[in-house]
Protein backbone atom coordinates (compact mmCIF):
# COMPACT_ATOMS: atom_id res chain seq x y z
CA UNK A 1 0.00 0.00 0.00
CA UNK A 2 1.35 3.50 -0.54
CA UNK A 3 2.41 5.39 2.11
CA UNK A 4 0.34 8.45 3.66
CA UNK A 5 1.41 11.94 2.44
CA UNK A 6 2.13 14.80 4.24
CA UNK A 7 -0.60 17.15 3.54
CA UNK A 8 -0.21 20.49 6.24
CA UNK A 9 0.47 21.92 9.81
CA UNK A 10 -2.40 24.08 11.69
CA UNK A 11 -1.92 25.17 15.15
CA UNK A 12 -4.95 24.09 17.24
CA UNK A 13 -6.43 27.07 18.77
CA UNK A 14 -7.57 25.46 22.32
CA UNK A 15 -4.29 25.09 23.77
CA UNK A 16 -3.31 25.49 27.35
CA UNK A 17 -1.47 28.91 27.01
CA UNK A 18 1.97 26.60 27.55
CA UNK A 19 1.39 24.35 24.42
CA UNK A 20 5.00 22.63 25.04
CA UNK A 21 6.28 21.79 28.60
CA UNK A 22 8.76 24.11 29.94
CA UNK A 23 7.48 27.63 28.05
CA UNK A 24 8.37 30.60 30.01
CA UNK A 25 5.03 32.20 30.65
CA UNK A 26 1.28 32.31 29.71
CA UNK A 27 -0.63 34.92 28.78
CA UNK A 28 -3.31 36.41 31.54
CA UNK A 29 -6.07 34.66 31.51
CA UNK A 30 -7.89 36.77 33.91
CA UNK A 31 -8.36 40.02 35.70
CA UNK A 32 -7.93 40.59 39.11
CA UNK A 33 -11.63 40.27 40.23
CA UNK A 34 -11.27 36.87 38.55
CA UNK A 35 -13.76 37.89 35.47
CA UNK A 36 -12.61 36.46 32.16
CA UNK A 37 -9.63 38.46 29.78
CA UNK A 38 -11.14 39.77 26.87
CA UNK A 39 -8.32 41.43 24.50
CA UNK A 40 -9.30 45.42 24.18
CA UNK A 41 -8.36 47.75 21.32
CA UNK A 42 -7.62 50.60 23.68
CA UNK A 43 -4.77 50.22 25.55
CA UNK A 44 -2.78 52.82 23.86
CA UNK A 45 -2.49 54.85 27.28
CA UNK A 46 -0.98 51.98 29.04
CA UNK A 47 1.06 50.82 26.21
CA UNK A 48 2.52 54.48 26.34
CA UNK A 49 3.60 54.12 29.79
CA UNK A 50 5.08 50.63 29.19
CA UNK A 51 7.37 52.22 26.49
CA UNK A 52 8.69 54.63 28.68
CA UNK A 53 9.15 52.41 31.28
CA UNK A 54 11.37 50.28 28.91
CA UNK A 55 13.52 52.97 27.96
CA UNK A 56 14.27 54.17 31.79
CA UNK A 57 14.56 50.56 33.37
CA UNK A 58 14.90 48.04 30.54
CA UNK A 59 18.21 46.08 29.71
CA UNK A 60 17.44 45.97 25.70
CA UNK A 61 14.83 49.24 24.30
CA UNK A 62 14.25 47.14 21.46
CA UNK A 63 11.57 45.04 23.39
CA UNK A 64 8.88 46.75 24.97
CA UNK A 65 7.69 45.60 28.10
CA UNK A 66 10.71 43.68 29.20
CA UNK A 67 11.90 45.11 32.00
CA UNK A 68 10.49 43.64 35.20
CA UNK A 69 13.86 41.92 36.98
CA UNK A 70 16.51 43.67 35.12
CA UNK A 71 19.51 45.46 37.12
CA UNK A 72 18.10 48.95 36.00
CA UNK A 73 14.28 48.65 37.49
CA UNK A 74 13.61 49.35 40.73
CA UNK A 75 13.20 46.89 43.24
CA UNK A 76 9.21 47.89 43.87
CA UNK A 77 8.35 47.32 40.56
CA UNK A 78 7.87 43.61 39.66
CA UNK A 79 5.43 43.22 37.11
CA UNK A 80 2.25 44.71 34.90
CA UNK A 81 -0.68 43.69 33.39
CA UNK A 82 -3.88 45.07 31.89
CA UNK A 83 -7.31 44.87 33.46
CA UNK A 84 -9.43 45.61 30.07
CA UNK A 85 -8.16 48.83 29.21
CA UNK A 86 -6.10 49.65 32.13
CA UNK A 87 -2.69 49.15 33.12
CA UNK A 88 -2.05 47.53 36.13
CA UNK A 89 1.68 47.84 38.15
CA UNK A 90 2.37 45.15 40.52
CA UNK A 91 4.26 47.13 43.89
CA UNK A 92 5.42 45.98 47.24
CA UNK A 93 6.33 48.16 49.36
CA UNK A 94 5.45 52.19 49.94
CA UNK A 95 3.21 52.27 46.80
CA UNK A 96 2.35 56.39 47.38
CA UNK A 97 6.86 56.42 47.10
CA UNK A 98 6.04 53.49 44.24
CA UNK A 99 3.32 56.01 42.29
CA UNK A 100 5.07 59.00 42.51
CA UNK A 101 8.40 57.42 41.26
CA UNK A 102 6.50 55.83 38.20
CA UNK A 103 4.39 58.90 37.26
CA UNK A 104 7.40 60.78 36.88
CA UNK A 105 9.34 58.19 35.00
CA UNK A 106 5.82 57.50 32.38
CA UNK A 107 4.88 61.28 32.49
CA UNK A 108 1.59 59.47 33.13
CA UNK A 109 -1.49 58.46 36.03
CA UNK A 110 -3.39 56.72 33.60
CA UNK A 111 -2.41 53.07 35.74
CA UNK A 112 -3.36 51.22 38.84
CA UNK A 113 -0.98 49.98 41.52
CA UNK A 114 -1.50 46.59 42.94
CA UNK A 115 0.20 46.19 46.17
CA UNK A 116 2.16 42.60 46.57
CA UNK A 117 2.13 40.98 49.98
CA UNK A 118 3.12 37.46 50.84
CA UNK A 119 -0.39 35.85 49.71
CA UNK A 120 0.09 37.53 46.65
CA UNK A 121 2.44 36.51 43.45
CA UNK A 122 3.81 39.15 41.31
CA UNK A 123 4.52 38.66 37.45
CA UNK A 124 8.40 38.46 38.52
CA UNK A 125 7.86 36.03 41.66
CA UNK A 126 6.31 34.00 38.94
CA UNK A 127 9.03 34.22 36.18
CA UNK A 128 11.45 33.22 38.70
CA UNK A 129 9.26 30.34 39.94
CA UNK A 130 9.02 29.12 36.71
CA UNK A 131 12.47 29.05 35.77
CA UNK A 132 13.26 27.02 38.53
CA UNK A 133 10.36 24.65 37.82
CA UNK A 134 12.27 24.06 34.24
CA UNK A 135 15.26 23.26 35.44
CA UNK A 136 14.17 21.37 37.89
CA UNK A 137 11.54 19.39 35.77
CA UNK A 138 14.64 18.76 32.50
CA UNK A 139 17.09 17.11 35.42
CA UNK A 140 13.22 14.76 36.44
CA UNK A 141 13.90 11.14 35.26
CA UNK A 142 11.36 10.15 32.87
CA UNK A 143 8.57 8.43 34.75
CA UNK A 144 5.48 8.63 35.77
CA UNK A 145 4.99 12.21 37.10
CA UNK A 146 6.95 13.41 33.63
CA UNK A 147 4.04 11.78 31.70
CA UNK A 148 1.55 13.21 33.25
CA UNK A 149 2.64 16.80 33.36
CA UNK A 150 1.13 18.29 29.51
CA UNK A 151 1.68 21.53 30.34
CA UNK A 152 2.92 24.03 32.70
CA UNK A 153 2.28 28.20 33.05
CA UNK A 154 1.66 31.65 34.88
CA UNK A 155 -1.82 33.06 35.15
CA UNK A 156 -2.62 36.62 36.35
CA UNK A 157 -0.91 35.38 40.13
CA UNK A 158 -0.33 31.70 40.03
CA UNK A 159 1.74 28.67 38.41
CA UNK A 160 -0.63 26.52 36.90
CA UNK A 161 0.00 23.01 35.97
CA UNK A 162 -1.71 21.05 34.03
CA UNK A 163 -1.91 16.30 34.44
CA UNK A 164 -3.59 14.24 32.36
CA UNK A 165 -4.77 12.94 35.80
CA UNK A 166 -5.32 15.93 38.83
CA UNK A 167 -5.68 12.80 41.39
CA UNK A 168 -4.17 13.79 44.91
CA UNK A 169 -1.61 11.25 43.97
CA UNK A 170 0.08 13.29 41.44
CA UNK A 171 -0.04 15.86 43.23
CA UNK A 172 1.29 14.21 46.19
CA UNK A 173 3.83 13.07 43.92
CA UNK A 174 4.75 16.79 42.77
CA UNK A 175 5.04 18.34 45.49
CA UNK A 176 7.86 15.57 46.69
CA UNK A 177 9.93 15.51 43.78
CA UNK A 178 9.52 19.02 41.92
CA UNK A 179 8.14 21.59 43.81
CA UNK A 180 6.43 22.30 46.66
CA UNK A 181 4.93 26.34 46.36
CA UNK A 182 1.55 27.75 47.64
CA UNK A 183 1.76 29.48 43.87
CA UNK A 184 0.93 26.33 42.66
CA UNK A 185 -2.18 25.71 41.22
CA UNK A 186 -3.16 22.14 39.55
CA UNK A 187 -5.62 21.41 36.96
CA UNK A 188 -6.54 18.34 34.44
CA UNK A 189 -9.42 15.52 34.65
CA UNK A 190 -10.42 14.73 38.54
CA UNK A 191 -12.98 12.32 37.95
CA UNK A 192 -14.01 10.29 35.13
CA UNK A 193 -16.25 11.33 32.09
CA UNK A 194 -19.18 10.45 30.81
CA UNK A 195 -18.48 9.79 27.10
CA UNK A 196 -21.47 7.27 25.33
CA UNK A 197 -20.23 7.88 21.77
CA UNK A 198 -20.42 6.23 18.92
CA UNK A 199 -18.29 5.98 15.31
CA UNK A 200 -18.54 3.56 12.30
CA UNK A 201 -15.80 1.19 11.19
CA UNK A 202 -16.64 1.52 7.62
CA UNK A 203 -18.21 4.40 5.48
CA UNK A 204 -18.21 5.28 2.00
CA UNK A 205 -15.09 2.80 1.58
CA UNK A 206 -13.33 4.49 4.47
CA UNK A 207 -12.19 1.77 6.86
CA UNK A 208 -10.77 1.39 10.29
CA UNK A 209 -9.14 -1.81 11.98
CA UNK A 210 -7.17 -2.41 15.21
CA UNK A 211 -3.46 -4.17 14.36
CA UNK A 212 -4.55 -6.74 17.10
CA UNK A 213 -8.31 -7.03 18.69
CA UNK A 214 -6.83 -8.05 22.45
CA UNK A 215 -3.77 -6.21 24.17
CA UNK A 216 -2.56 -7.09 27.19
CA UNK A 217 -4.01 -4.42 30.40
CA UNK A 218 -0.38 -3.15 30.38
CA UNK A 219 0.05 -1.82 26.89
CA UNK A 220 1.57 1.51 26.26
CA UNK A 221 0.38 1.93 22.48
CA UNK A 222 -2.44 0.14 20.49
CA UNK A 223 -2.42 0.29 16.74
CA UNK A 224 -4.50 1.12 14.34
CA UNK A 225 -4.58 1.09 10.59
CA UNK A 226 -6.98 3.27 8.80
CA UNK A 227 -7.90 2.55 4.83
CA UNK A 228 -9.02 4.75 2.06
CA UNK A 229 -11.30 3.08 -0.43
CA UNK A 230 -13.11 5.89 -1.03
CA UNK A 231 -12.21 6.92 -4.24
CA UNK A 232 -11.03 10.30 -3.30
CA UNK A 233 -7.97 11.92 -0.99
CA UNK A 234 -9.73 12.21 3.02
CA UNK A 235 -7.65 14.24 5.40
CA UNK A 236 -6.76 13.21 8.96
CA UNK A 237 -5.01 14.45 11.38
CA UNK A 238 -2.90 13.35 15.16
CA UNK A 239 -6.15 14.03 17.32
CA UNK A 240 -8.20 10.50 18.47
CA UNK A 241 -9.79 10.00 21.95
CA UNK A 242 -10.38 6.61 23.30
CA UNK A 243 -13.11 5.49 25.96
CA UNK A 244 -14.08 2.24 28.19
CA UNK A 245 -16.88 0.21 29.38
CA UNK A 246 -17.17 1.37 33.00
CA UNK A 247 -18.60 -1.70 35.34
CA UNK A 248 -22.11 0.29 35.38
CA UNK A 249 -22.33 -0.62 32.04
CA UNK A 250 -21.75 3.09 30.83
CA UNK A 251 -18.91 4.48 28.36
CA UNK A 252 -16.44 6.77 30.29
CA UNK A 253 -13.29 8.63 28.14
CA UNK A 254 -10.14 7.47 28.95
CA UNK A 255 -7.32 10.41 30.13
CA UNK A 256 -4.81 10.81 27.70
CA UNK A 257 -2.85 13.78 26.53
CA UNK A 258 -4.67 16.11 24.24
CA UNK A 259 -2.27 19.56 24.19
CA UNK A 260 -0.62 19.33 20.86
CA UNK A 261 0.26 20.47 17.74
CA UNK A 262 -1.69 18.99 14.82
CA UNK A 263 -0.39 18.15 11.54
CA UNK A 264 -2.69 16.89 8.97
CA UNK A 265 -1.76 14.13 6.47
CA UNK A 266 -3.73 13.66 2.72
CA UNK A 267 -4.43 9.50 2.32
CA UNK A 268 -4.87 8.74 -1.46
CA UNK A 269 -7.15 6.53 -2.61
CA UNK A 270 -5.83 3.00 -2.75
CA UNK A 271 -3.87 4.05 0.11
CA UNK A 272 -3.48 3.65 4.50
CA UNK A 273 -2.14 5.38 7.54
CA UNK A 274 -1.39 3.57 10.57
CA UNK A 275 -1.45 5.40 13.69
CA UNK A 276 -0.88 4.45 17.26
CA UNK A 277 -2.55 5.62 20.20
CA UNK A 278 -1.27 5.83 23.48
CA UNK A 279 -2.68 4.42 26.91
CA UNK A 280 -0.37 5.36 30.14
CA UNK A 281 -1.32 2.68 31.71
CA UNK A 282 0.77 3.41 34.66
CA UNK A 283 -1.32 7.02 35.09
CA UNK A 284 -4.86 5.29 34.29
CA UNK A 285 -4.24 1.84 35.64
CA UNK A 286 -6.63 0.84 32.73
CA UNK A 287 -8.43 -2.33 33.65
CA UNK A 288 -9.46 -5.31 31.70
CA UNK A 289 -12.72 -4.55 29.14
CA UNK A 290 -14.16 -2.98 26.31
CA UNK A 291 -12.48 -0.43 24.55
CA UNK A 292 -13.36 1.93 21.87
CA UNK A 293 -10.79 4.49 19.72
CA UNK A 294 -12.50 7.30 17.65
CA UNK A 295 -10.40 9.06 15.08
CA UNK A 296 -12.55 11.86 12.85
CA UNK A 297 -11.53 11.90 8.49
CA UNK A 298 -12.54 14.14 6.44
CA UNK A 299 -13.58 14.04 2.51
CA UNK A 300 -12.82 16.28 -0.18
CA UNK A 301 -15.98 18.07 0.50
CA UNK A 302 -14.60 18.48 4.00
CA UNK A 303 -17.45 16.26 5.67
CA UNK A 304 -16.81 14.87 9.17
CA UNK A 305 -16.79 11.18 9.43
CA UNK A 306 -16.02 10.01 12.69
CA UNK A 307 -14.54 6.58 12.62
CA UNK A 308 -14.95 3.92 15.64
CA UNK A 309 -12.82 0.53 15.57
CA UNK A 310 -12.93 -1.56 19.18
CA UNK A 311 -10.49 -3.34 21.07
CA UNK A 312 -10.07 -5.63 24.38
CA UNK A 313 -7.54 -5.34 26.91
CA UNK A 314 -6.56 -8.27 29.43
CA UNK A 315 -5.01 -9.36 32.36
CA UNK A 316 -4.20 -12.73 30.86
CA UNK A 317 -0.82 -12.13 29.77
CA UNK A 318 -0.69 -15.40 27.51
CA UNK A 319 -3.77 -14.76 25.62
CA UNK A 320 -2.59 -11.10 24.79
CA UNK A 321 1.00 -12.69 23.78
CA UNK A 322 -0.92 -15.01 21.87
CA UNK A 323 -3.73 -13.04 20.31
CA UNK A 324 -3.08 -12.80 16.14
CA UNK A 325 -3.16 -9.71 13.96
CA UNK A 326 -6.74 -8.73 12.25
CA UNK A 327 -6.62 -9.14 8.69
CA UNK A 328 -6.71 -6.45 6.86
CA UNK A 329 -8.47 -6.49 3.57
CA UNK A 330 -6.14 -6.04 0.21
CA UNK A 331 -6.55 -3.73 -3.03
CA UNK A 332 -8.05 -5.83 -5.66
CA UNK A 333 -8.59 -3.36 -8.78
CA UNK A 334 -9.60 -0.58 -6.91
CA UNK A 335 -11.71 -1.96 -3.83
CA UNK A 336 -10.43 -3.57 -0.63
CA UNK A 337 -11.26 -7.12 -0.70
CA UNK A 338 -11.57 -8.81 2.76
CA UNK A 339 -8.75 -11.45 3.90
CA UNK A 340 -10.21 -14.74 4.96
CA UNK A 341 -10.52 -15.08 8.06
CA UNK A 342 -8.51 -17.69 9.62
CA UNK A 343 -9.55 -20.70 11.66
CA UNK A 344 -7.73 -23.82 13.23
CA UNK A 345 -7.87 -25.98 10.20
CA UNK A 346 -6.20 -23.16 7.95
CA UNK A 347 -2.89 -24.65 6.51
CA UNK A 348 -0.08 -22.96 5.41
CA UNK A 349 2.26 -23.75 2.28
CA UNK A 350 5.00 -21.48 3.16
CA UNK A 351 5.34 -19.61 6.54
CA UNK A 352 8.40 -17.61 8.03
CA UNK A 353 9.89 -20.55 10.16
CA UNK A 354 8.85 -23.66 8.34
CA UNK A 355 8.70 -26.70 10.40
CA UNK A 356 11.63 -28.57 11.69
CA UNK A 357 12.20 -32.47 12.39
CA UNK A 358 14.10 -32.74 15.90
CA UNK A 359 17.53 -32.12 14.99
CA UNK A 360 17.36 -31.03 11.27
CA UNK A 361 17.04 -32.71 8.09
CA UNK A 362 20.35 -34.84 8.27
CA UNK A 363 18.39 -36.44 11.48
CA UNK A 364 15.44 -36.66 9.64
CA UNK A 365 16.76 -38.79 7.10
CA UNK A 366 18.97 -41.08 9.87
CA UNK A 367 15.53 -41.77 11.33
CA UNK A 368 13.69 -43.45 8.49
CA UNK A 369 16.85 -45.10 7.27
CA UNK A 370 16.98 -47.08 10.58
CA UNK A 371 13.28 -47.52 10.83
CA UNK A 372 12.70 -47.92 7.33
CA UNK A 373 11.86 -51.95 5.92
CA UNK A 374 14.11 -51.67 3.12
CA UNK A 375 13.60 -55.26 2.40
CA UNK A 376 9.79 -54.03 0.59
CA UNK A 377 11.73 -53.11 -2.69
CA UNK A 378 13.50 -55.14 -4.94
CA UNK A 379 15.71 -51.77 -6.02
CA UNK A 380 16.47 -48.46 -4.46
CA UNK A 381 12.70 -46.60 -4.32
CA UNK A 382 11.67 -43.59 -3.38
CA UNK A 383 8.39 -42.17 -2.35
CA UNK A 384 7.52 -38.18 -1.84
CA UNK A 385 5.52 -37.84 1.56
CA UNK A 386 3.55 -34.71 2.35
CA UNK A 387 2.66 -34.18 5.72
CA UNK A 388 0.58 -31.43 8.11
CA UNK A 389 2.86 -30.32 10.88
CA UNK A 390 0.05 -28.91 13.46
CA UNK A 391 0.32 -26.37 15.36
CA UNK A 392 1.43 -28.60 18.31
CA UNK A 393 3.95 -30.26 15.96
CA UNK A 394 2.02 -33.34 15.43
CA UNK A 395 3.04 -35.28 12.22
CA UNK A 396 -0.67 -35.56 10.67
CA UNK A 397 -2.36 -36.25 7.95
CA UNK A 398 0.22 -38.03 5.29
CA UNK A 399 -0.14 -38.35 1.43
CA UNK A 400 1.82 -39.94 -1.05
CA UNK A 401 2.54 -37.22 -3.75
CA UNK A 402 4.82 -39.69 -5.85
CA UNK A 403 4.80 -43.48 -6.27
CA UNK A 404 6.41 -46.40 -7.52
CA UNK A 405 3.99 -49.20 -5.76
CA UNK A 406 1.48 -49.68 -2.94
CA UNK A 407 3.19 -51.53 -0.84
CA UNK A 408 6.06 -49.41 -0.67
CA UNK A 409 3.35 -46.26 0.06
CA UNK A 410 2.14 -48.07 2.90
CA UNK A 411 5.95 -48.69 4.61
CA UNK A 412 6.55 -45.20 3.75
CA UNK A 413 3.14 -43.60 5.25
CA UNK A 414 3.62 -46.45 8.39
CA UNK A 415 7.07 -44.41 8.96
CA UNK A 416 5.43 -40.47 10.03
CA UNK A 417 3.14 -42.66 12.38
CA UNK A 418 6.84 -43.15 13.85
CA UNK A 419 7.98 -39.39 14.14
CA UNK A 420 8.26 -37.56 17.36
CA UNK A 421 6.68 -34.28 17.77
CA UNK A 422 7.85 -31.53 15.79
CA UNK A 423 9.10 -28.04 16.08
CA UNK A 424 5.76 -26.27 14.52
CA UNK A 425 5.96 -23.82 11.73
CA UNK A 426 5.48 -20.17 12.51
CA UNK A 427 3.98 -17.38 11.52
CA UNK A 428 3.84 -13.58 13.15
CA UNK A 429 4.99 -15.12 16.33
CA UNK A 430 2.06 -17.90 16.00
CA UNK A 431 2.33 -21.45 15.55
CA UNK A 432 0.59 -22.66 12.04
CA UNK A 433 -0.44 -25.61 10.66
CA UNK A 434 1.90 -26.51 7.53
CA UNK A 435 2.31 -28.41 4.91
CA UNK A 436 6.00 -30.35 5.24
CA UNK A 437 7.41 -32.78 2.10
CA UNK A 438 10.36 -35.01 2.15
CA UNK A 439 11.39 -38.22 0.21
CA UNK A 440 11.27 -41.77 1.73
CA UNK A 441 14.19 -43.80 0.49
CA UNK A 442 14.62 -47.26 0.10
CA UNK A 443 18.21 -48.94 0.12
CA UNK A 444 17.92 -52.67 -0.43
CA UNK A 445 22.09 -52.29 -0.43
CA UNK A 446 21.60 -51.49 3.31
CA UNK A 447 20.26 -54.84 3.82
CA UNK A 448 23.41 -56.50 1.75
CA UNK A 449 26.14 -54.58 3.92
CA UNK A 450 24.72 -55.77 7.18
CA UNK A 451 25.08 -59.36 6.66
CA UNK A 452 28.88 -58.93 6.21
Amino acid sequence: MKAVRFYCIWIIGMLLAVSCIGNAEQKKVETSEGVPYVPFSNQSEGLKIIEALNKAYGDNPNVTGDFIGSIRCPYFLEGHYFDGNTLVLQVRGDTLRARKILEDVSGSKAFRIEMMSDSTFSKKQLKDLLDELNRRYKALPRGRLKTNMVGWGSTLHFIEVTFIRNTPEARAEFCRLLMDSPAIRFSGLEEPVRNNATGVSKAHGISLYPEYTVYADTASTVSFILLNGSGQHIICGEHYFITYEGKDGQWYELPINTVAVDIAYSVAPGSSRQFVARLYPKINGNASGHYRFFYDVFGESRENIRMMAEFRLTDNYEKAKRAEKTPIPKMIDGNYVEAPKEDEQTVYQVVEEMPEFPGGMPVLMEFIQKNLRHDKAEKRERVIIQIVVDKKGNATNPVVLQSTNSTLDKEALRIVSLMPKWKPGRLAGKNRNVKFVFPVVFEPSILTRNKF
